[in-house]
């Protein structure tokens, strides 16, 4: 049934998760992440001269709220991208026990501008699945029994399909015994085979807390049934938050969040097996410096060219880059944003942060301004994380901000063949359906050319150009192969000059050349087990560098 706004009953939130029996405080020194990361090798180059405002819209003039625009909730932002249109949705409830209310605002310019916002169903990022159709999550667990909950689940066949959101009720499976209580936390994840997966921690009887843990629909999202736990409560402490994202081989990296120190930390385990099973959990540490994360609600992002984000918060709001794209070491922290007051280094900004790629090298990273407020037992608002005191950097708005950020390519040189196209200055010749999309900048799945079959795939580009290094992702998550030839003529191609065989890919891979010419072919070989057919080839994306 359509939805035309999303009504759930609150049970709990994780900034108010009970830790575990016995807390202990966290030892050693919290790090200082700095505004601006070290000068060599950056990774992040953050291309806005300013930051810019996606609610309140337009962008208040004055430096502080009035008393009823406090009142004017915006807080905890999500994101998603497919091609153009950036969507971003926010809550716009207390953070309490309440009936959740949210709000979207939609770009159609790659995140720079954003529309007015208006009333949506969505509270966490959607997804595009393998069949077209937009997926994504509720964020409240309802206890239906010992193993068993119910969670809201909403699809659209349209990323800015509005009200056309359609809600069903998934149920989801655990061995353990449940207690009332828990959420979903992140974006869905569908793997190549088709399943998806979500994090959720869940809280059970046997410990009388929460653990993080992973669910898998073999269905399209009408039943989940426990697939692992990636952190049960130990030594005093409570994992819940987990962000997920599938790494350049293929493992599936967790980034958690650990409540029951002073502050809140962040930790990591990875999975090699879809999340069936997950390696011991590890503080994260962030290269070059002996200290702990602090954070809350991490965000993990895979981007087409194969770089490794992570986004989090409190303090402030920050990312680190793992440039190999596996998250075994992240470089170069930088706080991107902070609404400081001088009284408390967790006030202003909840710290709850989205990230989205909006190219193969750029990024979308949103925040929100000032933490939500939660409710006294009086009933009265409770401000203290963003008091109304007039001290803070940005002001007291409950405000939903954006950065957009360059990612450093792998290699100078980078020819932006969709602009060249876009000019006349490159003709695609091929046999594959959807030619564009493998210029556009995305590895998402269906972001691909493909063929009922061979496929081939022809550039001619408006000169001779000496190239240095070819980028190709084929079909994501499949194994597949490809043969690269380069012509000045378009008539003589001689030998490859790059051959791939049986290789999987998650994002773009690059591999040097040494080659003139103005005209690159492509020829990707059919596989087994395609959505179209019995073979298919797929050209997910490509890029040549001069």
């Amino acid at each position: 049934m359509p939805v035309l706004r999303a009504v759930v009953a609150a049970m709990c939130v994780a900034a108010g998760l009970p830790a575990h029996p016995g807390a202990v405080q966290a030892e050693g020194s919290y790090c200082v992440l700095p505004d601006q990361p070290p000068q060599s090798g950056p990774y992040l180059i953050d291309t806005d001269s300013s930051l810019d405002w996606i609610h309140p819209n337009p962008q208040p003039i004055a430096g502080e709220p009035t008393d009823s625009e406090r009142l004017d909730f915006a807080g905890f932002p999500n994101v998603t991208a497919a091609g153009r249109k950036v969507l971003v949705t926010y809550t716009t409830n207390v953070d309490r026990i309440v009936t959740l209310t949210s709000d979207s605002a939609l770009s159609v310019d790659g995140g720079r501008t954003f529309g007015p916002s208006s009333a949506t169903p969505l509270r966490e990022s959607p997804i595009e699945l393998h069949d077209g159709r937009f997926f994504a999550t509720e964020y409240y667990l309802g206890w239906t029994g010992p193993h068993t909950a119910r969670l809201g689940v909403l699809t659209s066949p349209s990323l800015d399909a509005g009200e056309s959101w359609v809600r069903a009720k998934a149920t989801l499976t655990t061995q353990g015994e449940l207690l009332p209580g828990g959420a979903v936390h992140g974006a869905p994840i569908q793997l190549a085979d088709g399943t998806i997966l979500i994090t959720a921690y869940a809280r059970y009887l046997d410990t009388q807390t929460y653990q993080a843990e992973v669910y898998a629909s073999a269905d399209g999202g009408g039943t989940f049934t426990r697939r692992g736990v990636i952190a049960m409560p130990s030594g005093g402490f409570v994992y819940n938050e987990a962000a997920v994202e599938q790494t350049a081989d293929g493992s599936l990296l967790a980034v958690l969040r650990r409540d029951g120190g002073k502050y809140s930390t962040l930790h990591q385990s990875r999975s090699t097996d879809g999340g069936r099973t997950w390696s011991p959990v590890s503080e994260l540490r962030l290269s070059g410096m002996d200290c702990v994360v602090r954070g809350v609600a991490p965000r993990l992002l895979l981007t087409p060219g194969g770089v490794l984000v992570l986004s989090a918060g409190r303090p402030d709001n920050w990312l680190a880059v793992s440039p190999d794209g596996l998250g075994h070491s992240w470089l170069q922290p930088r706080v991107t944003y902070h609404n400081r007051d001088g009284v408390w280094d967790t006030h202003g900004s909840s710290g709850y942060t989205g990230l989205a790629a909006v190219g193969a090298h750029r990024l979308i990273q949103v925040f929100d301004n000032c933490k939500l407020p939660g409710v006294r037992p009086d009933g009265t608002l409770n401000e203290t994380a963003c008091p109304a005191h007039g001290r803070f950097e940005n002001g007291g708005w409950y405000a939903i901000k954006r950065r957009l950020f360059t990612v450093a390519p792998p290699a100078p040189g980078r020819l932006d063949l969709a602009e060249m196209r876009g000019r006349g200055l490159l003709e695609i010749s091929t046999t594959m359906r959807d030619k564009g999309r493998a210029l556009d900048g995305s590895t998402e799945y269906r972001s691909s050319a493909v063929a009922a079959g061979r496929g081939q795939y022809v550039l001619r580009l408006d000169r001779a150009y000496p190239l240095r290094l070819i980028g190709l992702s084929l079909r994501p998550g499949h194994a597949a192969g490809a043969r690269v030839y380069v012509s000045r003529d378009g008539r003589s191609w001689g030998d490859p000059v790059l051959t791939i065989d049986g290789r999987t890919d998650y994002a773009l891979r690059y591999s040097p050349v040494s080659v003139t010419g103005q005209h690159v072919k492509v020829i990707v070989p059919p596989g087994a087990g395609c959505e179209i057919g019995k073979r298919c080839s797929m050209l997910n994306e490509i890029e040549l560098y001069s």
